[in-house]
């Protein structure tokens, strides 16, 4: 199976004003509806494994899922792992055959998310794949935190343009007033920064903490520099409260296909909005 690296994918979007969604799977059903959704709008997909939901022994299993389904369909797609936070999975995941490698080594000093980075590049351009990195932190929407603890974990300009020039990164996940699941309030994306940080770096931008966030934030945030957006709640959610409606009544009487063909519907048909929201409908001719 040949998958596009992350930067491929991302490549025609750059400064064109749409980005390619980025979701998170956990099973066939979600998968199905990533690489459904993306057939039915022409549109490419990075389909993301995140070891929280994944143990690394059930990875072999998923990219079988994962592979059947896309050949299936045909689509565009890469195939990333999201969130590694060791350089033990990140080769472990190189060694499967992922296109795309996200490290998070966001919490550590600078230099030392630099070396980190910088090793996992080695690593995935030595087996022709792409690497993700965060700079900053994208906090959850359940933490609370101050606002100088919010300010300090922004994406500084000018460390984006270090980053990117020592590590040799592929794309770019920024903090820029998103995070990560639902929001406590309303969320105060920095524009401002955003178009900074596209000034500074050649490179894909990345936007962590896609859902919960206004439409018009998003679209607005795509049309000021970001190229890809990652999402995992908005479709979690719609998939589970369609799994818990059908288990409402006599257990017995349950069909357990039916209960699974109507989450995968509830997830297929938010992952299209999503499509349709960030303008990657009909751009899978980028990729012919």
């Amino acid at each position: 199976m040949k998958y596009l690296t992350l930067a491929e994918i991302l490549q025609p979007c750059i400064r064109q004003n749409w980005a390619v969604g980025a979701y998170d799977t956990c099973n066939l059903e979600i998968t199905q509806a990533i690489v459904d959704a993306s057939a039915a709008d022409q549109a490419p997909a990075i389909i993301m494994i995140y070891p929280h939901h994944t143990p690394q022994a059930e990875w072999p299993t998923m990219l079988r899922i994962i592979e059947a389904e896309v050949e299936r369909a045909h689509i565009p797609a890469a195939l990333v792992l999201d969130h590694a936070k060791t350089l033990d999975q990140v080769d472990y995941a190189l060694e499967l055959g992922f296109s795309g490698v996200m490290i998070d080594a966001s919490l550590e000093p600078l230099e030392q998310n630099i070396a980190i980075t910088r090793r996992a590049v080695e690593l995935a351009h030595a087996c022709g794949a792409s690497v993700e990195a965060e700079l900053g932190h994208v906090g959850v929407g359940g933490d609370v935190i101050s606002p100088d603890q919010q300010q300090a974990n922004l994406t500084r300009p000018e460390d984006a343009k270090l980053f990117v020039n020592e590590t040799g990164v592929d794309a770019l996940a920024v903090s820029i007033g998103t995070l990560h699941g639902l929001y406590r309030g309303k969320p105060k994306l920095d524009f401002e920064r955003i178009a900074q940080l596209r000034a500074a770096c050649q490179i894909p931008l990345v936007l962590h903490g896609g859902s919960d966030t206004p439409d018009q934030d998003i679209r607005r945030a795509i049309e000021t520099g970001i190229d890809k957006i990652n999402i995992w709640t908005d479709v979690r959610i719609p998939y589970l409260r369609s799994i818990k409606e059908k288990l409402d009544g006599p257990i017995e009487k349950i069909d357990v296909p039916e209960v699974f063909a109507a989450a995968r519907k509830a997830a297929f048909e938010v992952i299209r909005q999503k499509n349709r929201l960030l303008g990657s409908t009909g751009k899978a001719i980028h990729y012919a």
